[in-house]
C-alpha cells in the first residue's frame, strides 16, 4: 500500500502572487535569504500588506543551511506565532522553512525534532501551531516546494555533515509558482537547475518505487523540461526573457517534485550528492551529467521506460534499445549545448583529489537513498567502474 502527498493548492501563472493579497492572514513569518530579499522580497511584501498582513522576516540562510541557522529561525517562529509561513527563495530556503517547523512545534526536543523524524509520524504541526506553510520557489528546479524531505548541514562539530529528514506533514499547504521570480535566473542557473529538475524526471520515473500517479507527472514534466531549458537558456545568453518558456520550466520542476516525492530517486543523485559532498561542487553543476552515467548504467535494465522518455521528446524511431541509446547521446549534447560537464575531471576534480577520495566517496554513495531504489542492483564494485568511466568521462559499458 502506498500514499500519494499533496499540497492543498498549487497557484500558478502570471500573477500568481496576487493570491496571497486575497487572504487573511494575521502575521506572515517569511523565511528567505539575503539576495531574495533584494530581489524579490519588496513583491511579496506589496501582495501582503494590500491584506494587512503583519509581517516578520528571518533572511539569514545560506548556501548550504545549517541545523544550527533553523534552530535560530525556529526560536524566532515561537516569539512571532504567525498564522502562516511562507518561504521564499531555492530549495536551501524551503529546505530551511521545512525544519523550522517541527522545531517550533516541539520546542522541548530541540534539533530532535527533526533529527528523529520518522517519515509516517503523526507531527500534528497544524494544529500545535495553529499554521500553514506556503513554498515560493525562485528557481526551477528543486521541486522542494512539494516535497516532504529537507537536507541541512549538521555545524556543530569539526566535521560537518549533510543529514536528510522527512515527513509527509512537511509538504506545503500551497505551492505558488510565479515565472516573475525567475526573470534574474542568469544562463548558468537556468542550466544547472533545470538538469536538476531534469534528473528528477528521469529518476522518480526509473525508480523501483514508480506508479501510476508519478508516471503521470514525471512524463510531462521530462518533456516540458526538455524542450523548453535550451530554449530559455540561449535566450537569458541574449538577455530576453520570454514568460511562457519561463512558465513551462517553473511549472515543469514542481511536475518533477511533485512526482518523484511519491516515487524515489536514483543512481543519478546518489553520484550527484555524493560528488557534492566530497568534491564542494555545486549540485546544480553535477547532478546533469549524473543523471547522463545513470542511465548508461541501467540501459539494459529499464530500456522500456528510458523508450518512453525518449518517444516523449520526438526519438520515435527504433526499438526500446535503440530509442535508449539515442536518448542517451541527445542527453550528452544536451549538456553539452548547456555548457555543462560531462566528467569529474571537467569539474576539476584532480587525480589526486580522486584517488584519494574515491573509497569514501563509494561507501557515501552505497548508503544513499538513491542506491537502494536503483532499478539495476549497484555493488562496491559497480560503483569503483561508474566513478572511473565518470571521471574520465568515457561510456558505461558493462
Amino acid at each position: 500500500m502506498w500514499d500519494f502527498t499533496s499540497p492543498r493548492k498549487v497557484i500558478f501563472g502570471e500573477d500568481a502572487l496576487e493570491f496571497l493579497s486575497e487572504k487573511t492572514f494575521k502575521h506572515a513569518f517569511i523565511v528567505t535569504d539575503p539576495v531574495m530579499r533584494k530581489l524579490h522580497l519588496s513583491l511579496v511584501e506589496e501582495q501582503l500588506k494590500a491584506a494587512e498582513t503583519k509581517i516578520t522576516i528571518f533572511d539569514e540562510i545560506l548556501g548550504e543551511p545549517s541545523l544550527q541557522v533553523v534552530e535560530k529561525g525556529a526560536k524566532q517562529l515561537a516569539q512571532a506565532h504567525p498564522d502562516v509561513i511562507i518561504a521564499l527563495g531555492g530549495g536551501s530556503v524551503m529546505d530551511s522553512a521545512k525544519g523550522m517547523w517541527p522545531m517550533w512545534a516541539s520546542p522541548e526536543d530541540g534539533m530532535d525534532a527533526i533529527e528523529g523524524l520518522n517519515p509516517f509520524a503523526e507531527l500534528k504541526l497544524r494544529e500545535k501551531t495553529g499554521c500553514i506553510l506556503i513554498n515560493i520557489p525562485t528557481t526551477s528546479g528543486t521541486g522542494s516546494d512539494v516535497t516532504w524531505g529537507t537536507v541541512l548541514t549538521d555545524k556543530s562539530s569539526d566535521t560537518e555533515r549533510k543529514a536528510s529528514f522527512g515527513n509527509r506533514e512537511l509538504v506545503a499547504d500551497i505551492t505558488i509558482l510565479d515565472p516573475i521570480l525567475t526573470k534574474t535566473l542568469p544562463p548558468h542557473l537556468i542550466a544547472g537547475t533545470g538538469l536538476d529538475a531534469l534528473s528528477h524526471a528521469v529518476g522518480g520515473y526509473l525508480s523501483t518505487w514508480a506508479n501510476d500517479f508519478s508516471d503521470a507527472l514525471l512524463l510531462h514534466a521530462f518533456k516540458l523540461l526538455w524542450r523548453n531549458i535550451p530554449v530559455a537558456y540561449q535566450q537569458a545568453k541574449a538577455g530576453e526573457v520570454e514568460y511562457e518558456v519561463r512558465e513551462k520550466l517553473h511549472n515543469a520542476a514542481t511536475m518533477s517534485g511533485w512526482g518523484f516525492g511519491n516515487s524515489q530517486i536514483i543512481l543519478g543523485h546518489a553520484l550527484g550528492h555524493t560528488i557534492g559532498a566530497a568534491w564542494k561542487i555545486p549540485h546544480s553543476q553535477c547532478i546533469g551529467a549524473s543523471c547522463l552515467y545513470s542511465l548508461m548504467y541501467n540501459r539494459n535494465a529499464v530500456s522500456e521506460r528510458i523508450a518512453d522518455l525518449a518517444r516523449g521528446v520526438g526519438l520515435e524511431d527504433g526499438s526500446n534499445e535503440e530509442l535508449t541509446e539515442n536518448l542517451i547521446a541527445a542527453f550528452k549534447k544536451l549538456l553539452i549545448e548547456l555548457e555543462l560537464p560531462v566528467s569529474l575531471q571537467d569539474m576539476g576534480v584532480s587525480k589526486e583529489e580522486y584517488d584519494s577520495n574515491i573509497e569514501a566517496v563509494i561507501d557515501f554513495s552505497l548508503n544513499d537513498s538513491g542506491t537502494l531504489s536503483n532499478p539495476r542492483r549497484v555493488d562496491y564494485e559497480d560503483y569503483v567502474k561508474i566513478y572511473n568511466s565518470f571521471f574520465n568521462g568515457e561510456e558505461i559499458d558493462f
